[in-house]
This record gives structure tokens, sequence and C-alpha cells, in this order.
């Protein structure tokens, strides 16, 4: 589908819906193969529990939106 959409969009947003708002972490084999399908920005959501996931997927060249982890202080901003 991201093949499709390419020529019309500037980014992508995934979210992992199963993981969402749990704090289980997000499959980065999942984000992985949609980073391959695509050199547009991609963003990945869902579940991401911890900085090392979001550091894995700046490794990738993948933005991350992170919610509940910080809400709960699992992640801080300091």
């Amino acid at each position: 589908m991201i093949r499709a959409l390419e020529p019309f969009c500037t980014a992508f947003l995934y979210t992992h819906i199963d993981t969402e708002g749990l704090m289980q972490g997000i499959p980065l084999e999942t984000v992985r193969t949609l980073r391959a399908a695509t050199s547009k920005q991609l963003i990945a959501a869902g579940g991401i529990a911890s900085q090392k996931e979001v550091d894995q997927l700046h490794q990738l060249g993948i933005d991350a939106v992170v919610g509940m982890a910080i809400y709960t202080g699992k992640i801080r901003l300091d």
C-alpha cells in the first residue's frame, strides 16, 4: 500500500494497533519492512516503551510517537 500511495504523500504514520497504549514495545521487524518500502518520512507509534526503542527507530531513520511511556514516566523528557 505504501508504494501505491507514495506519489501522493510526503510522509507515512504507522500505528501498530495491537500494541497501542500497552507499552509492550513496537515490533521492530514490522517497521523495518515499512522503512524498506519507502524513502519518505516514516513515523511509528504503538506500544513504544523505552528510550532504547526510540533510539533503535532513530537509527533506522524512523521518527517515533511516544504517548503512554511519557505519561507514566517510563520515558522522561529531561
